[in-house]
Order: C-alpha cells, then structure tokens, then sequence
C-alpha cells in the first residue's frame, strides 16, 4: 500500500530508486511488487531450461549414436550397438524433452505474473487519476513503446469489456475508461424520450381544448362538443 497515494499500487524502478505506478511519488525498492523485476526470474529460469533441453536433446543423441556405432564396429554382428545407443538415446530424449516443457513453462508463468504486475499497475493509475488514460500515459508509467501499451490495453479492453472501455477524445484521440476502478461513467445508455403532455404545453385554454380533442378522438370521443365551448 502506497504511503502516500493509499494505492495497493506495484512500484517501478528506474534506476535504484523504485516509484509508486499510481502517484508516482518515490517509494522503498521493496515496498510492494515491482513491475520491473515481475517474472523476470521465471523467464530467465525457462531460457535457461529451454537452453539445457536443446543441449541435452542433440549432444545426448549424438553422443548414443556415436557410441553404439563405435560398439557396433567393434563387435560386429552383435547388439552391442543398439545395447548401448538405444538406453543412452532414451535417457537423453527424455531429459532433453522435460528440460524444454519444464522451460516454457516457466516462461509462460513468468510473462504471466509480468503482465499482471503491469495491470495491477494500470488500475491502480486509472483510480488514482480518476480519468480514462491514453496510451502514452500508461507507456511513461510502465516504461513501455506506446504501441505496447497500447495493444495491452486493447486486450484488456476485449478480456474485460465490463472493466475497460474504449472512447474517442474530443481531439480524435483513443481513450481508455475504467468504470470500476476509477468512478467513470460505463456504458451510456441514451436517455428515454419524454412525452411532454400538450395540455401543459398550452398556452391558452382553446389550445388546451384542441389538444384534450386530439387525445379524446384517439381514445374514440367525439370533437363536437368540445368545439361547441370555443364559440
């Protein structure tokens, strides 16, 4: 929670210093989850993963190939050969294939828990400020290219169309609106047509009888005897 703005806002570091992504204002380096540092770690652990998966896969692979062809020169017409590749090629495509999953699955969780920092860190701004939000302004925040923030909030916007609207500004620009987040008005729906009674709109009391006429003949009554007042 944010000292200064009361915002459970992710902090942003640039640089050692970390800031608040709601009000901006300077914060502790870790005083809540950064959306700097968020699944970093994860997709670090997956290259790597994915890195030992592809090493273990080809060099195991070569090496039982080049093992069980050496036992096959040796012993011919033995199974010395495929003895010794087939468990070596086995083990190794085994590995190989449970250091890739493993690796991508790491680096899903890590761009995961990355762009939930980043959304935490865009409703926390939108309720702090109160106003639908630009692309450029979540960019600055976040530290991202404009069109990045962009397509995060076009994906937000079609994931969650009854948290995110989409707007035209009054300057032709895109403008991002957070009903719930921010106290914005959500969808607008156009207001019901009121029927203004004629009789009140009159301004004298022959205008008031021809209007009572038209509603009478409607319901099926005669005009005369209305009329017979006005002579």
């Amino acid at each position: 929670m944010c000292p200064h703005c009361g915002k459970n806002a992710p902090v942003i570091h640039r640089g050692l210093a970390a800031y608040c992504t709601a009000c901006g204002r300077e914060r502790l380096p870790f005083a809540g989850k950064s959306v700097s540092l968020a699944g970093k770690p994860s997709r670090f652990g997956g290259a790597v993963a994915g890195a030992l998966g592809w090493l273990v896969l080809i060099g195991g692979t070569a090496l039982a190939l080049l093992l069980g062809l050496g036992a096959a020169a040796l012993f011919p017409g033995s199974i010395a050969g495929l003895a010794i590749g087939l468990p070596i090629g086995f083990v190794a495509l085994t590995v190989g294939l449970l250091l890739l999953i493993g690796g991508r699955k790491l680096s899903r969780s890590g761009v995961k828990a990355s762009r939930d920092a980043q959304v935490q860190a865009i409703f926390s701004l939108a309720a702090h400020r109160r106003r639908p939000l630009t692309a450029h302004e979540v960019g600055v925040v976040l530290d991202l290219p404009a069109p990045e923030a962009d397509a995060l909030l076009t994906e937000l916007a079609k994931q969650r169309p009854d948290e995110v609207g989409v707007e035209l500004g009054e300057r032709g620009d895109i403008l991002y609106t957070f009903p719930g987040a921010s106290g914005q008005p959500g969808v607008r729906f156009p207001q019901p047509s009121l029927r203004v009674d004629a009789r009140d709109a009159a301004p004298d009391p022959a205008a008031r009888i021809y209007a009572e006429e038209f509603e009478e003949e409607d319901a099926g009554v005669s005009r005369a005897p209305r009329r017979e007042q006005l002579r």
